[in-house]
């Protein structure tokens, strides 16, 4: 072994440590070889000359946490705060937040990795290492760290399925019949039926009041969505991009499921319904949220297979894609279906159907004349 430097010594854990004194102030710095912790030492000393080496760097990485995640909560979507928190406690804080923040190495940021990716999915693993990444680039901002230890580490490799063979299946016209009709049994068919109809997503159409609904202009207006709060309680929330503020054209078909909800909203709360009532409710009056739409699903799933319907799983996501569907094989515009489901690009939409247009395509080509 390379001779050492005075005052460097040999750790029973591998790490070489250093031990100095300025200004009759005991310091600690510790690194994975002898050359470190003398550049280490070196930062600190000048950090100390220059009045730069605050008692903040001896904030451990759950301290700096809690004033990290209190400063992003006044400019992010409470859902964000509550997946961020989530992560934060559930894969990290009980791992590394007790180091001091200024001290934790990469070697640790990648056992912290390696740990989360033998018990946390893949998903899992790569957002926990990216809020770890933000905590730390926060402190940098705050002079508290001079660099990020977890900025270089890669994340986990996924094979990544395109996006029409992931959760985004459609409905063969068969399915979409048998689940429609046995759906008219739940209370919750309306909620169903105006996704299929509409393309709205679960949250969108769970989030509407009465007052979005304009028969003058003969539109539906797209302005918020369900979302939750740091609690988990389900809440309002805005829409998951610009694009998807939007509005979506009524059709025959819309304005029949609509009556069909007033009707059952007038049975229950009488005929004078405010504007700003929920159209969807739960049973409870509250929102119809994705929990509850599952549920019905589920039995809806179960009351067909027990009929010798084999229906494989699907989720609310499924009446989306069943009316993105049919809309593109009935001729509709790629370029229109785009601003109805709220998307940012063609791109996306195309991604996710472009696997329909090859049905249409021969018929579209027969519809060609050209002189020759």
């Amino acid at each position: 072994m390379a001779r050492l430097n005075a005052g460097v010594r040999k750790r029973a854990d591998g790490l070489f440590e250093k031990r100095f004194t300025v200004k009759g102030k005991r310091y600690s710095v510790y690194g994975k070889n002898n050359k470190e912790v003398l550049e280490k030492e070196l930062e600190i000393r000048t950090l100390i000359e220059q009045n730069a080496y605050t008692t903040r760097r001896n904030l451990t990485l759950n301290a700096y946490y809690s004033e990290w995640i209190e400063e992003k909560a006044k400019h992010n979507k409470e859902n964000s705060i509550r997946n961020y928190a989530i992560a934060y406690k559930s894969n990290i804080k009980d791992i590394l937040g007790s180091r001091k923040l200024a001290e934790i190495e990469r070697r640790e940021c990648i056992a912290l990795q390696n740990k989360l990716s033998q018990t946390r999915g893949t998903a899992a693993t790569n957002f926990a290492m990216l809020v770890l990444r933000m905590i730390f680039n926060s402190a940098i901002a705050d002079e508290i760290i001079s660099k990020n230890p977890a900025k270089s580490i890669k994340p986990l490799k996924t094979e990544k399925a395109a996006a029409t063979e992931t959760n985004h299946r459609a409905f063969t016209e068969e399915e979409q019949a048998l689940i429609m009709a046995e759906l008219k049994n739940s209370f919750y068919y309306e909620v169903m039926a105006l996704m299929l109809a509409s393309g709205m997503r679960q949250g969108e159409v769970g989030a509407l009041t009465w007052q979005d609904i304009d028969y003058i202009n003969n539109v539906i207006h797209i302005n918020k969505t369900l979302t939750r709060n740091v609690k988990g309680e389900t809440t309002i929330g805005k829409p998951k991009s610009k694009a998807g503020v939007r509005d979506i054209p009524i059709n025959d078909t819309i304005k029949a499921i609509l009556k069909s909800q007033k009707d059952k909203t007038e049975m229950i709360y009488g005929n004078v319904i405010p504007i700003d009532n929920k159209v969807f409710f739960n049973s409870l009056g509250g929102y119809v949220d994705l929990k509850i739409c599952n549920r019905a699903i589920t039995e809806t799933i179960k009351a067909l297979n027990e009929k010798g319907h084999n229906i494989e799983h699907f989720t609310t996501h499924a009446f989306r894609d069943t009316f993105a569907t049919r809309y593109i094989e009935q001729g509709g515009n790629p370029q229109t279906l785009k601003t109805i489901l709220g998307h940012s690009s063609l791109s996306m939409t195309m991604d996710l159907y472009a696997h329909v247009l090859p049905n249409t395509k021969q018929e579209e080509m027969n519809n060609i004349k050209i002189s020759i």
